[in-house]
């Protein structure tokens, strides 16, 4: 469980997820956070999109794109 500001914007929290998880496992440039089947936007704010407290958020990664050497 992380604890955060409800007033916090979603790049801030992914920002506090990679901290707390670290780096390697979350990296915030690659999180996608869902609510009730909602991606959120990371210019948003926890309360904005109306998550409640004690509440879950899904964390998903994006693949990291490589650009091709050859």
């Amino acid at each position: 469980m992380i604890n955060c500001g409800y007033y916090l914007q979603l790049s801030e929290v992914k920002k506090n997820i990679e901290t707390v998880q670290g780096a390697d496992v979350y990296p915030a440039a690659q999180q996608m956070l869902i609510h009730q089947g909602k991606v959120l936007r990371d210019a948003t704010t926890l309360e904005e999109n109306k998550v409640a407290e004690n509440t879950f958020i899904v964390i998903m990664l994006s693949k990291v794109k490589f650009s091709s050497l050859f």
